[in-house]
């Protein structure tokens, strides 16, 4: 009997229909809550000129609109860095398709 391709560790032409995502975690379907988290950094800059444009009182020696700048620079990563852990997609390892990944053009 003579060996076949695939005993002998070789791999046979690829399937076209095959998606090069096939066997990769997915998240069709699956809700993703935790990134709204991802709105407060917008809201902490977008707010700034609203809610924090005065010079007193100061914080640390710095006019109040600056410090909230800071802090919203400080809070932005760590917020970021939440909703990234918080997120099942990263949890679970899965991938996230573009919709050229399905075929040329993004077409189904």
């Amino acid at each position: 009997m003579p060996p076949t391709a695939e005993a002998g560790g070789e791999q046979g032409p690829p399937d076209p229909a095959a998606s090069p995502l096939d066997g990769l975690p997915s998240l069709r379907g699956v809700a993703r809550p935790s990134l709204w988290l991802l709105l407060v950094p917008v809201l902490l800059y977008g707010a700034a000129p609203f809610v924090a444009n005065r010079i007193e009182p100061r914080v640390l020696g710095v006019p109040f609109l600056l410090a909230w700048v800071i802090a919203a620079t400080v809070v932005s990563p760590l917020v970021i860095w939440l909703a990234a852990r918080l997120d099942p997609a990263y949890r679970t390892g899965a991938v996230e398709p573009l919709p050229g990944d399905d075929d040329e053009g993004g077409r189904r």
